[in-house]
């Protein structure tokens, strides 16, 4: 444990104990690094001279953190092998984090990778400031700002041989998401060494923050601006994204410090018209630029200077007009591949073959779709792929979750509503579900969730294939594809006068009930086609022979999106880009254990007991041991002797020793 130092050190008493540390350590540290070590020794109560040990979190703890952070660290993940790529050879270990400093991916130069390991640059450690004092990562997150943390300059004397050179992430919003990282050990004492690699975090850093912005608004309208001369710098490019009134709704960080300044003190960025920085209107712009298809130059009365504007807009979207239209959609066509197609979800199941086959021969013959099947079967995927393959394709495909919207709420999305309709309305009014998804596919997730007396409304809707927004004095003719889904029986819920039989009726023009992953024959092609569609932006991923076959020997209770997360997750953590049973969760580990334990039992090569003979060493003894305390519990026995589970079943492994079936 940290020992803290003597709370009553005042201001006065940090500064002079600050200033005999630093001569004694031989450093002159920047105002960042002494406010750091001021705060570490006031704010947060340590002493640089205890012992320090950087808190790491265990396996399960860990994939729900990589859960949570799952968008983030897809967009991060391909900065941080890029920056990887150009500096491991000089030693350097690159580390992303989290906005708590929480270490979330790493690339570790092999020739360093167990002493960069064992220095805490490992997934799942935790370098907050109010835990480990000045560092790297922690003060960086603090200060919100790049800096390099050399060697002394750690306040702990555990950290002193690694040199961090850190930039923060934020997102488009202004807000702090991580930090990215690049270590070395031992590396020249000179701090100035590692100036030219903090330009590199830095330049990465900036191109992670353009990726994010560009994945959080790939369905808006965005504009990227630069100076009119030849040259520019790429990792400070401008980005605003803006909405059809012309009102800016996110920016990345470049045009947060370019703009915010010159802006007045009570003005936000996000909010402000873009005819206010640039000069000219939406609407001009649209026009000017034939809907995104040519680059401009403009003066802007913000900047009083010439700049250049290309504007992006997505595919199908609706805006001024109709030549608007169609010159946004001729130069933003939809991605080929971005979610797979009829024919490969149909993989290699006979079942599933089927069911793509009949789905074929009902597409755009008006003909109302419901999808059944368990959570993680892929009923959306499965809807966005009937939508792809149907002469609505060029539509939209507006997808509603009746689960997760609050009952007051589902009416509003659904049917929208007209300028001034109720009191708190947005005074532009807002379409609805229904009018967004004419011309297209209206996907309605969990519908046995929906509420009885909305069912009716929608009843009529479907039957009179025209919706009535609250405040319109006119219907609006509506021509869409409805694919409904749910992993509910709702024959049931028709006995429980929870849902309509018509309404039943109306969505069930075809039933397609969707296998649980575990009742499929060609997991294995499941398992290759997750790795090459989820996995393939990361890297170039193998799984060895074990744990495919853990993976296809688990029942998979998620199904293909429980598959999906774990696959995510086992890359993560995995070494080489080779997924190993030991990248593998716990829940996996486990079940394959207990699969292997029966296989072995039924042809006779289990033991009754397991003997210590097998155990061949002191660390054997001692496993064997713990589990015979603990009677085989593996959770009781990973945390007993402070090691996660996996590794509890690979020494078992190593050591011949099997769990004895009499224990009971």
């Amino acid at each position: 444990m940290m020992k803290q130092t003597s709370q009553s050190m005042d201001v006065s008493g940090a500064e002079t104990f600050m200033s005999a540390e630093f001569q004694l350590r031989n450093i002159q540290p920047t105002e960042p690094i002494s406010r750091s070590w001021q705060r570490s020794l006031l704010k947060h109560g340590l002493d640089p001279h205890a012992t320090n040990e950087v808190e790491v979190l265990s396996s399960s703890e860990m994939r729900l953190q990589l859960q949570q952070q799952e968008d983030y660290l897809n967009i991060a993940r391909q900065g941080l092998t890029g920056l990887s790529k150009r500096i491991s050879d000089a030693g350097y270990s690159v580390v992303l984090t989290d906005a708590t400093g929480l270490t979330l991916a790493t690339n570790l130069p092999n020739r360093e990778k167990v002493r960069s390991k064992e220095s805490g640059l490992l997934i799942g450690a935790r370098w907050a400031e109010d835990q480990v004092g000045t560092n790297g990562i922690g003060t960086c997150l603090v200060e919100k700002e790049s800096i390099i943390i050399h060697r002394d300059e750690h306040f702990y004397h555990s950290h002193r041989d690694l040199s961090c050179s850190v930039t923060p992430i934020f997102d488009p919003m202004g807000e702090l998401r991580g930090c990215l990282n690049a270590s070395c050990l031992g590396a020249d004492k000179n701090r100035s060494s590692q100036f030219m690699t903090l330009q590199m975090v830095m330049m990465y850093g900036r191109m992670i923050e353009n990726s994010y912005f560009r994945n959080s608004y790939r369905n808006q309208m965005t504009l990227n601006i630069r100076p009119a001369e030849s040259f520019f710098d790429l990792a400070q490019e401008q980005l605003l994204a803006v909405n059809e009134r012309g009102v800016i709704t996110g920016a990345n960080r470049s045009s947060f410090f370019e703009y915010s300044s010159l802006l007045p003190t009570d003005q936000l960025l996000p909010g402000s018209r873009l005819q206010d920085i640039i000069g000219i209107s939406i609407d001009e712009l649209l026009t000017k630029t034939n809907g995104g298809s040519n680059v401009i130059k403009v003066y802007s009365p913000l900047l009083l200077e010439e700049i250049e504007l290309a504007l992006r807009v997505p595919g199908f979207r609706s805006v001024a007009s109709a030549s608007v239209r169609t010159a946004a959609k001729a130069a933003s066509p939809l991605t080929s591949g971005k979610h797979p197609s009829l024919n490969e979800l149909g993989g290699e199941d006979p079942r599933m073959h089927r069911i793509a086959r009949q789905v074929l021969q009902v597409i755009d013959k008006d003909i109302p779709i419901l999808i059944t099947g368990e959570t993680g079967t892929g009923k959306e995927a499965f809807a966005r792929a009937i939508h792809d393959a149907s002469a609505r394709a060029d539509g939209a495909f507006i997808a509603l979750n009746c689960a997760a919207i609050p009952e007051t709420l589902i009416e509003s999305e659904l049917f929208g509503y007209r300028s001034g309709s109720f009191t708190g309305a947005n005074k532009n009014g807002m379409k609805g579900k229904l009018e967004l998804a004419n011309g297209g596919t209206l996907f309605l997730d969990e519908i046995g969730d929906m509420p009885v007396q909305l069912q009716t409304r929608l009843l009529r809707v479907l039957a009179e294939r025209e919706t009535m927004p609250l405040g319109a004095t006119e219907p609006t003719a509506l021509d869409l594809q409805v694919i409904s889904a749910t992993h509910q029986d709702l024959r049931a819920r028709i006995d429980q006068k929870e849902f309509r039989e018509d309404f039943y009726y109306r969505l069930n023009g075809m039933a397609l009930k969707l296998p649980p992953l575990r009742e499929r024959t060609d997991k294995s092609a499941i398992i290759a086609n997750v790795v090459r569609r989820e996995l393939q932006h990361l890297g170039d991923y193998q799984i060895d022979e074990k744990a495919r076959q853990a993976l296809e020997m688990y029942h998979w209770p998620g199904n293909i999106r429980q598959l999906m997360s774990v696959l995510k997750y086992a890359a993560a953590v995995s070494e080489n880009n080779l997924i190993t049973l030991d990248s593998l969760p716990d829940e996996i580990l486990d079940h394959h254990s207990l699969d292997a334990l029966d296989t072995e039992q039924e042809t006779g090569v289990v033991k009754q007991k397991a003997l210590s003979k097998y155990a061949g060493s002191h660390e054997g003894q001692l496993l064997l041991d713990t589990l015979k305390k603990h009677r085989w519990n593996i959770t009781t026995v990973s945390e007993e002797l402070s090691i996660c589970r996996s590794t509890v079943y690979r020494k078992m492994k190593k050591y011949n020793i099997v769990q004895p079936n009499d224990i009971y």
